[in-house]
């Protein structure tokens, strides 16, 4: 369990950034074409996303490997990983360039909803089975 503590926090860091991140990009997205003003896919920062979500998932890793938590022991872990799968689907799908501006906004109004489920899971652990 050493370093437990700070691997969560970092893990914590991580994923408020790429939820910041998520958002920044879907409202950049659906405001910015009809200002014409900061285009990010066509930018350098582009790959700053992926960068925080490989160290989320890197710092994540490193929590199984060294905290008490099993996913398949502890089912709010496991339920959490499921969510986390969706939410990345949502995403996706909300960021996707080829459907309706009203369908992007329902998946992304779903991942929000995701992470909040999430967010609630991680935060009070609590007994589900």
């Amino acid at each position: 369990m050493q370093y437990y503590l700070e691997i969560k926090q970092i893990h914590m860091l991580c994923a408020y950034l790429s939820v910041s991140l998520f958002i920044g990009r879907f409202l950049l997205d659906m405001w910015m074409p009809i200002t014409g003003g900061f285009k990010w896919r066509a930018s350098k920062l582009r790959f700053v996303p992926h960068l925080v979500d490989t160290m989320l998932l890197t710092m994540a890793l490193a929590l199984l490997a060294v905290g008490p938590w099993k996913p398949f022991i502890h089912h709010w872990l496991g339920i959490k990983i499921l969510l986390l799968v969706c939410y990345i689907l949502c995403g996706k799908a909300a960021l996707t360039l080829n459907y309706a501006k009203s369908t992007r906004l329902g998946f992304a109004l779903l991942a929000v909803l995701l992470l909040a489920g999430i967010f609630y899971l991680a935060r009070f652990k609590p007994l589900l089975f």
